[in-house]
């Protein structure tokens, strides 16, 4: 996911919102913030008055917007302008005297007052029980977005979308607020103690526009339900005005009175789990179909439009096909949440991830990988399942109220190396076999009949060579579990349910990526004594050496064995997708996905569960031509991470298990 971020500012009349068209870089850092003037300010008379207004305030009124067209930096870019149109706006106000410590709530109606293109908002009548000549009083105020309940503010900003065009008006329901205000009573009126510096209503929102693209070579369609799960973010709370003495004269504290909507925290059973992540709370989206306005997406032939968005495959040669994104963005205003209050982890920082349900549509792909019969089967049937929790897009930048930020959602998902290897006779399909290396040799390729082993006569199956096969098991379990070093690196303590953690380069060797010589980082942890190790896996090397490196295979592992020291037995490898898309800081990621507590929100279809002996196995030698490849006749599936020498032998008679693999990616 990229973002790229754009100032919200109140220029004259317009509250600029900048939406990029594309974006496709896979980068998660922030771009050049564009500027779009100097913040308006709002003149403000405020009369004393104890008479209720003649129109009572509807402080639910949302904000309402006209998209128009501007050019940012050279680039054409579409304007969602503050489009104010009555003649009054309702707000709600919060008096504060900071004597007593008294507090009051109530809702007032502003005048609108138009200057050319500018817009000014007057404050006429305020209805209250204090007698604000007497003390030391303040007043905020908050316009659109919200509902009065008591002494609360609550807010529930809309998350059914539209697709925001030129031309066209909406409203969003993010509120605005002002800075603590002190205010002075003069003669028979309310008016600012300092007249110099006007008030200024500014939104308090953070506003994502949400496009979505197809990056896999087939034909895809997503639900236009999708769920946004965040620590620093949620569409629903209220502001709970628990003022304080540390209201001053323009002090800017709105965002310290709301809380978010507990009913959408996600239910944590590891208090370990939440310190390291913080509450997160769930936010449900639906991206609206609107059959008038083209959003790029494919739609000629395709039912069920009100559920799912539709796109043609990506092609990586020549020129893209058509409809493989959208040329519109959605709008969605989420409030920031203060993820600090829930965590005393040190480096706790924004996580937020958007998933989705995805399918591929081509009807001939009809066999998903998750299910090891699938083996039995021609490749070109096979496609990658990803309709529960397939994850678009995460980020962990600081996001500031009142930006605009572009989210592109990727729909990315190459065939994974754990998938090319033949899986069929695994557990209670039958037990591998041990055979001498030509027998293997010959079954993986299909030139030797051999029962229970259906469809490797189709000739697309090989021995793997010790660059495919060794990366996908690699991992130091050992090392973590006896505190010995691994190359220079030391297992490093990182708290209690994660244990030891440690980062490993693929062996130290070029990783064959599809017939590329690739490098790749891993992060393991595991705690000592346990059966169970995370992993997250093929990383783009971290220091950068490899000038081709790549994201695309980035998984999240869990292997299970025997014991914490096993040295027989069978391993349990579990693989759930993250790709590109994952790009959570460093000082969470592996807090994030590395636990229980994420696993067990899967769907068992979301992971890849394979069966592995831990023994020694075959390999292939036989047309390698790149001379950092390691050529090695057999290697062993064991629990430490060191790297292993290339083996040969002349001895005929020695048996290893073998596991076929597929030459070619089935996508």
């Amino acid at each position: 996911m990229s973002i790229k971020v754009f100032s919200m500012a109140i220029l004259a009349s317009l509250l600029c919102l900048s939406c990029s068209e594309t974006n496709v870089d896979y980068d998660s850092n922030t771009s050049t913030t564009a500027s779009t003037g100097a913040v308006k300010t709002y003149d403000v008379d405020i009369e004393a008055s104890t008479d209720n207004p003649d129109n009572k305030a509807q402080t639910r009124a949302n904000m309402p917007f006209k998209v128009s067209e501007g050019n940012i930096n050279g680039k054409t870019v579409l304007y969602p302008k503050l489009n104010i149109t009555q003649t009054t706006m309702p707000s709600l106000v919060v008096l504060y005297n900071k004597n007593g410590g008294k507090k009051e709530v109530v809702e007032a109606n502003w005048t609108v007052k138009k200057e050319g293109s500018d817009v000014k908002f007057l404050l006429n009548r305020l209805s209250t029980q204090n007698n604000l000549a007497s003390g030391e009083w303040y007043i905020m105020a908050f316009m659109g977005g919200g509902e009065k309940k008591g002494d609360d503010l609550e807010v529930n900003t809309e998350t059914t979308l539209n697709v925001i065009e030129k031309g066209k008006e909406f409203s969003t329901s993010c509120p605005f607020a002002t800075t603590w205000r002190r205010i002075v009573k003069q003669g028979n009126k309310l008016k600012l103690n300092n007249e110099s510096k006007k008030m200024v209503f500014k939104p308090q929102g953070v506003f994502l526009v949400l496009s979505l693209e197809n990056r896999v070579g087939l034909d895809t369609k997503v639900n236009r339900e999708l769920t946004l799960e965040s620590n620093a973010f949620c569409s629903s709370g209220s502001y709970k005005f628990n003022v304080g003495n540390n209201v001053s004269d323009d002090a800017d504290l709105a965002s310290s009175y709301w809380q978010a909507n507990s009913a959408k925290a996600i239910t944590r059973s590891s208090n370990e789990y939440k310190k390291y992540n913080a509450e997160h709370y769930t936010t449900n989206i639906k991206l609206n179909y609107e059959s008038a306005k083209d959003d790029g997406s494919l739609r000629q032939g395709q039912s069920d439009l009100n559920n799912y968005i539709y796109f043609n495959s990506y092609k990586k040669s020549g020129q893209a096909a058509s409809n493989t994104k959208t040329n519109r963005g959605f709008l969605l205003c989420l409030m920031p949440v203060d993820y600090k209050k829930t965590s005393n982890y040190g480096g706790i920082v924004n996580e937020t991830l958007l998933f989705g349900k995805v399918d591929v549509t081509d009807p001939t792909r009809t066999n998903y990988t998750y299910d090891r019969s699938v083996y039995t089967t021609n490749p070109n049937t096979w496609k990658p399942f990803m309709g529960n929790r397939y994850l678009l897009a995460s980020f962990s930048d600081e996001l500031k109220k009142g930006s605009s930020y572009d989210v592109t959602l990727r729909i990315v998902r190459p065939t994974l190396p754990i998938e090319r290897l033949w899986a069929y006779r695994q557990a209670d399909a039958g037990p591998m076999e041990s055979l001498k290396r030509t027998d293997a040799e010959a079954v993986a390729e299909g030139t030797q009949n051999r029962n229970n082993y259906p469809n490797l006569n189709s000739h697309l199956y090989q021995l793997p060579k010790y660059s495919e096969f060794i990366p996908i098991f690699n991992n130091p379990k050992l090392q973590l579990d006896k505190g010995e070093k691994l190359g220079d690196m030391s297992p490093g303590n990182i708290g209690a349910e994660y244990g030891y953690a440690i980062t490993s380069d693929s062996h130290g060797d070029y990783v064959d990526i599809n017939g590329q010589q690739r490098k790749f980082s891993n992060w393991y942890c595991s705690e000592r004594g346990s059966k169970v190790m995370y992993a997250i896996m093929y990383f783009k090397q971290f220091n950068g050496k490899d000038a081709d490196g790549t994201n695309n295979y980035k998984v999240a592992i869990r292997m299970t064995f025997p014991s914490s020291q096993a040295t027989s037995g069978n391993v349990k490898v579990e693989t759930y997708y993250l790709g590109p898309n994952y790009n959570l800081s460093l000082n969470v990621a592996g807090y994030y996905m590395c636990h229980n507590e994420f696993w067990k929100r899967l769907d068992q279809k979301d992971i890849i569960v394979r069966t592995f002996k831990l023994d020694t196995y075959w390999l292939k030698t036989k047309d390698i031509t790149n001379p950092y490849e390691k050529k090695s006749e057999y290697n062993t599936l064991s629990l430490s991470g060191v790297t292993q020498n290339a083996n040969s032998t002349r001895n005929r008679r020695l048996t290893h298990y073998f596991i076929p693999w597929l030459k070619s990616p089935a996508w």
